[in-house]
């Protein structure tokens, strides 16, 4: 447990200090070395997998503490509309981010659009389950889902090991781990990279490691 403990606090740790250069950058104009950090971010999702979602995003931070806020005060939200489960959704408002990011340059407007996508991606969280922005409304997940695709070290369920408690299931915050057969995996190219299931595996049944 104590180990446990460990690993969280320097998981949130690492999460708030990069939340507190992301709100430097935005509040002084500089979010163009954001897109930086993402395209960081991109490069490594090729190789290791989708660590900016799940350690750097400051969206998932925010939704993160209204989470820790919700538990304290046992509020609920809503489950993700079917309407709203739409892979395309996101592709939709990637394409309009990137319209409104050209427009606003030529017109020399100046628009702090990745505060704007803080705000909303926020304010859905606080009425849906957060599976609503990670999986269906992000652009930036749009695109790490693509390059997920690519690498070959992803988070996997051991079956030998994996007594099917459903540990795992519960703590994912993006509900990418599914049944089948009786038999408990990852959809991967949806996985933030959170860890938080291998920290609740009490058998050690979730490694990360290099899959053909």
């Amino acid at each position: 447990m104590d180990d446990y403990k460990n690993k969280r606090f320097y998981y949130n740790l690492i999460q708030l200090i990069i939340f507190v250069i992301f709100i430097y950058l935005a509040f002084t104009g500089k979010t163009q070395l954001w897109l930086g950090i993402f395209s960081i971010g991109l490069l490594i999702s090729v190789l290791w997998g989708r660590f900016y979602c799940g350690w750097i995003c400051p969206i998932n931070t925010v939704i993160k503490f209204k989470n820790w806020i919700y538990d304290k005060l046992n509020l609920k939200v809503w489950k993700t509309p079917n309407i709203l489960k739409h892979y395309l959704l996101r592709w939709f408002i990637l394409i309009l981010l990137i319209v409104t990011m050209i427009i606003s340059r030529r017109n020399d407007i100046q628009l702090n659009i990745l505060l704007y996508f803080l705000i909303a991606g926020f304010i859905f969280s606080l009425f849906f389950d957060e599976e609503l922005w990670h999986k269906y409304l992000c652009p930036y997940g749009a695109l790490l889902s693509l390059t997920d695709k690519i690498n070959n070290k992803k988070i996997v369920i051991e079956q030998q090991r994996c007594e099917t408690c459903g540990l795992c299931m519960q703590t994912c915050p993006n509900n990418i781990i599914l049944i089948s057969n009786k038999e408990q995996y990852i959809k991967n190219k949806e996985c933030l990279y959170c860890f938080k299931c291998q920290d609740v595996c009490a058998v050690h049944a979730i490694s990360y490691k290099t899959v053909k």
